[in-house]
């Protein structure tokens, strides 16, 4: 298996053990709350974007694993966030989340079109 090949699996295995990490206090209410699932939500979009950028060779394993990097702080930020909120996210907590997202989303374009 080359380096590139083992670098995209592993941080594939790193977002997909991010995404399916959710703490059980936050199991019920907080996974369909409209501020929490409109962040998931973005994060399931960039993944998609961040996956199609390697499977089209716009994204080097090293650009996709430094976005991966982030895509998980952002994710772990937010993880954290509602479990001191007692399972969802304030307007506050979910505008700064935005704003990360929104900061991510343009790096992507810009490695996606460099």
């Amino acid at each position: 298996m080359t380096k590139t090949v083992k670098t995209l699996l592993l941080t594939s295995l790193t977002a997909a053990l991010c995404f399916t990490a959710i703490p059980p206090a936050s199991a019920g209410f907080a996974q369909r709350h409209p501020r929490r699932a409109e962040v998931n939500g973005r994060f399931r979009h960039q993944q998609g974007r961040i996956a199609n950028g390697v499977t089209t060779g716009r994204l080097n394993a090293g650009e996709a694993a430094n976005l991966e990097g982030q895509e998980a702080a952002i994710k772990h930020q937010e993880r954290s966030e509602v479990r001191a909120n007692g399972g969802f996210l304030t307007k506050g907590q979910q505008r700064q989340l935005n704003q990360e997202q929104n900061g991510l989303s343009h790096e992507i374009y810009q490695d996606k079109h460099n």
